[in-house]
């Protein structure tokens, strides 16, 4: 790739990286002044940007260092783009950005989020898999009153025609933009809750598919904003209606399953089953997420799997009649959200299903029908449980968690874990209505 050339017409690059709190950070380098440093050396531009090993110790609820993480004020890090990941933004004249990896000193950063999916990435294929990933982000779109108050953009349910006839000059310039990034939208329709969108994406190897979902969410954000519209990807918005998630279709590719699932994809659903608690830390990091997980709302309520059914957390995705033999198959993770950082949430999927992989780990027994419908009493005889509502609780299963520990290493599981500790303590004391004032445009 010719850098240079790249970014003959771009001022301003932007350098992106997403902390422990799943905020989407950048700092911008003026290009101008370096065109002819650059035309000389490509390289000008690798190690630029340094920012403190602190900006990962920012909960979400503000930017207050979390000491309990060890990441103080008092050493850097560096910002390494990947110019892979380079795009110009459609919505920000004459600017670029670009994913970075994050280093100390020659080494990459074990703190880094992406490294780290980077890493399970490489363990995936060391076990002879190959993994795709297809994201499908729920979002709102929301107008702002003087007062500062939201309200949906319009009152349709699920699929209705007419929602995206109210909105078809943001659905065509939300697709023409996430293009021109070079992301590849397979579809997109109005959802449940009034005002509610899906996007999904075409399926891609892990670190670009999160790449992707940053994107995304930039892209909603940004093109909600051209057309006076307020977007957020926050689970919970209002009370009364269905949330917004972040379903992660992943196929699993190996020599016993060429066409995406097999005995290698059982053991990878009974790993990932086998650790949910802990994985719902990265997966559903905030109270709100663990609000979304309600019965009868498409959440997967209960802990299980099943196939095609969508009240299951983990769903294996039947083909179609029509497709051919060769279509990949694949399961669907329904217990994110896009308050998660998309790195890390990936990052722990892979590490538990390699688990399960690794120890042989058998599924249970398939979750048939909607386990909402039975009485409590009924469900404890099948061995069915709720998935948690307490963040505390997720929290505790996630730092006792050895699997996801020595998956992202002891410093790392650690820091994430204390600045999770610090955001719940703080929004758990706070009134639904606040953490949606103050993490709406956060998320």
């Amino acid at each position: 790739m010719d850098i240079s050339a790249e970014l003959a017409d771009i001022d301003l690059l932007r350098y992106l990286w997403v902390d422990n709190a799943n905020v989407i950070r950048s700092k911008a380098v003026y290009l101008p002044p370096l065109r002819e440093a650059l035309t000389a050396d490509a390289g000008t531009l690798d190690r630029a940007v340094q920012i403190s090993q602190a900006q990962f110790a920012l909960p979400v609820t503000g930017d207050s260092v979390v000491v309990a993480t060890g990441l103080l004020p008092t050493h850097d890090v560096t910002l390494v783009p990947d110019w892979h990941s380079l795009r110009a933004l459609p919505y920000a004249p004459r600017c670029a950005a670009v994913a970075c990896d994050i280093y100390d000193g020659e080494s990459p950063w074990e703190q880094d989020p992406r490294g780290f999916l980077r890493r399970m990435s490489r363990r995936t294929a060391e076990a002879g898999l190959t993994v795709l990933v297809g994201p499908e982000l729920e979002f709102m779109l929301l107008t702002r009153a003087a007062d500062g108050s939201v309200e949906p953009a319009d009152a349709t349910v699920f699929c209705q025609d007419s929602a995206a006839d109210l909105h078809a000059a943001v659905v065509a310039d939300l697709a023409a933009a996430l293009s021109a990034q070079g992301v590849d939208l397979a579809q997109i329709h109005p959802e449940s809750a009034p005002g509610q969108f899906e996007i999904s994406l075409r399926p891609l190897p892990p670190v670009a598919a999160a790449d992707a979902i940053v994107i995304a969410r930039q892209t909603v954000k940004a093109t909600a904003r051209a057309h006076g519209l307020v977007a957020s990807f926050l689970p919970m918005v209002f009370g009364d209606a269905c949330a917004s998630g972040m379903h992660l279709h992943l196929s699993l590719a190996g020599d016993d399953a060429p066409d995406g699932l097999g005995p290698h994809g059982d053991a990878f659903m009974a790993g990932v089953l086998g650790h949910l608690d802990g994985l719902l830390a990265a997966t559903a990091p905030t109270p709100m997420s663990l609000e979304r997980f309600r019965p009868h709302y498409w959440a997967g309520a209960f802990a299980g799997w099943g196939v095609a059914n969508k009240e299951a957390p983990l769903r294996v995705v039947p083909r179609h009649v029509g497709q051919s033999s060769g279509a990949r198959r694949d399961v669907e993770f329904k217990a994110c959200d896009a308050s998660a950082n998309p790195y890390t949430a990936l990052g722990c999927l892979l590490a538990a299903g390699l688990a399960g992989i690794a120890q042989g780990a058998a599924l249970p027994a398939e979750l048939v029908g909607d386990p909402g419908l039975l009485s409590a009493d009924d469900r404890e005889a099948l061995g069915i449980r709720a998935l948690p509502h307490d963040s505390r609780a997720v929290l505790q299963a996630f730092a006792a968690d050895e699997v996801l520990s020595a998956a992202m290493g002891a410093s790392f599981h650690s820091a994430y874990a204390a600045v999770k500790r610090d955001e719940i303590a703080n929004l758990v004391t706070i009134s639904a209505e606040e953490r949606t004032e103050m993490l709406l445009e956060r998320y």
